[in-house]
């Protein structure tokens, strides 16, 4: 049932969100126009990907979600996009067509089924660096697969809600947002015990704080402001967020949205003329500030992109900032796509131990660092989560689920997590480590949920927040 009470705009965005969502019918003629329309696009890299896996399943053992079921390794849910490009196009494809697995999704079935299979990949790029010939299967799996079953209805609707609301810049416009928002600028003035630097021309460095941020780690938020506070830095943040976490659309598949809403927090920024942009999620946020939006401006943007970790390593260096360094049991957890995806592995590790004596690396740590099972859209997915942002958005959860048919997919994700994550918490208990730091709200999230229900007692925080209470 709709919430009258919230805003118009929201109610429309909401709407637009749910006219996306059909977890029921199949219309054939669409999805081969959109197998059409995705595999038309194919780049040279995602062709190497495509032509020459040799299906030798060594990236297999890699990935968080083989051992919840051999059909999940990254080869088998990578192959279905190979399937379709044979049918669609090669020569030998179209003739023969089953002899050499050419086929495309011909009933409801075949999407439920790669629906299930884009969410039991975390794009966390393990099968990628095991892979001896440089295939990146989570590539095929989250840009090929991913836009044809959301495109075709298969979208959780609470993603496909945030999307929306992300796109059309309205998620502000929920009163329970824009109170958090508020609250936390309220507690960071407080704490820093002067007003914050809005909206500054000409900075240093701008604080990228988006409403996640604010929601999921608001401690990362007031720490990353007194980091920057106490090494007399000159900063800035927006008065308001940009965006939710920017950019939702790529998560789904939405290529469009993700070019759109990018575009719009680049023109934001550039407005303020910054000469570095400093970065607290660690998750898909930073490498699309840092890699994909020079592809979506045709050019670099007019400033430096930080991740949290890279600046404090830079002002601990420049002596700008010290740390009262303590002997806390404490490791570091790589988020995959800061870590593997982006490089930024030695710059934490710096840190940590410049913090505490009592820092150990993780068993599997830097590039081999293994997924918390959470990222891809896949930590969103659970009865909990759900029934939070309803809350917050003052609705009824059930409006944030299309029927019993997504409830069950919802469900029979959250077990897949909970054996997935399994693999993560045994690394961090053999660490010894009482505290996990690492930077990225889904991993937050993931690690704490595993701890719990594996009965591992350790406090997860956020680098920013970590290091702030470390400062001299």
């Amino acid at each position: 049932m709709m919430a009258t009470q919230l805003p118009p705009k929201v109610l429309e965005a909401i709407k637009e969100g749910l006219s996306k969502v059909d977890w029921e019918g199949f219309d054939k003629s669409k999805v081969d126009a959109l197998i059409a329309e995705i595999l038309g696009k194919v780049d040279a890299v995602q062709l190497h990907y495509l032509e020459n896996c040799v299906g030798c399943a060594a990236c297999a053992p890699a990935c968080p979600y083989y051992v919840v079921g051999e059909e999940y390794g990254p080869v088998e849910k990578a192959e279905h996009a190979r399937h379709m490009y044979r049918k669609e196009a090669t020569i030998l494809g179209k003739l023969l067509g089953p002899l050499l697995n050419a086929k495309k999704p011909s009933k409801a079935e075949h999407l439920d089924m790669l629906v299930e299979l884009v969410y039991r990949c975390t794009n966390c790029g393990a099968c990628y660096v095991n892979c001896p010939f440089g295939i990146d299967s989570g590539a095929l799996i989250k840009g090929l697969l991913a836009p044809l079953v959301s495109r075709a209805g298969r979208i959780p609707v609470l993603m496909a809600v945030f999307e929306a609301a992300e796109r059309k810049r309205v998620f502000m416009d929920i009163p329970a947002l824009r109170q958090i928002w508020q609250d936390v600028m309220a507690k960071a003035e407080q704490a820093l015990g002067k007003p914050l630097p809005y909206d500054k021309e000409g900075a240093d460095y701008y604080l990228m704080v988006n409403l996640a941020d604010a929601m999921f780690y608001p401690g990362a938020v007031i720490g990353a402001m007194r980091i920057l506070d106490k090494a007399g830095v000159n900063w800035t943040l927006p008065k308001e967020p940009l965006a939710f976490r920017p950019p939702i659309g790529a998560v789904v598949g939405f290529g469009d949205s993700a070019r759109e809403v990018m575009s719009f927090v680049n023109e934001s920024i550039e407005k303020l003329r910054p000469k570095n942009v400093v970065v607290l999620d660690g998750g898909f946020v930073y490498p699309w500030m840092r890699f994909q939006l020079p592809k979506v401006l045709g050019r670099r943007p007019s400033y430096k992109v930080l991740h949290i970790t890279e600046l404090v390593v830079q002002l601990l260096r420049e002596g700008r900032i010290k740390l009262r360094r303590t002997d806390d049991p404490v490791t570091w957890h790589d988020p995959c796509q800061l870590g593997r995806r982006a490089g930024v592995t030695k710059e934490p590790v710096e840190a940590l131990r410049a913090a505490s004596s009592g820092f150990r690396l993780l068993p599997h740590h830097g590039a081999e660092s293994y997924c918390c099972g959470g990222g891809g859209g896949i930590g969103c997915l659970s009865m909990q989560m759900i029934e939070m942002m309803a809350k917050l958005m003052g609705v009824d959860s059930s409006m944030l689920l299309s029927g019993e048919k997504e409830k069950e997919f919802i469900l029979k994700t959250q077990e897949a997590w909970s054996i997935a994550v399994k693999r993560k918490i045994d690394d961090v208990k053999k660490s010894g480590a009482k505290t996990v730091v690492t930077a990225c709200p889904v991993c937050m999230h993931s690690i704490e949920g595993g701890a719990k229900l594996y009965g591992l007692d350790i406090k997860v925080v956020h680098f920013a927040e970590y290091i702030a209470e470390r400062l001299e």
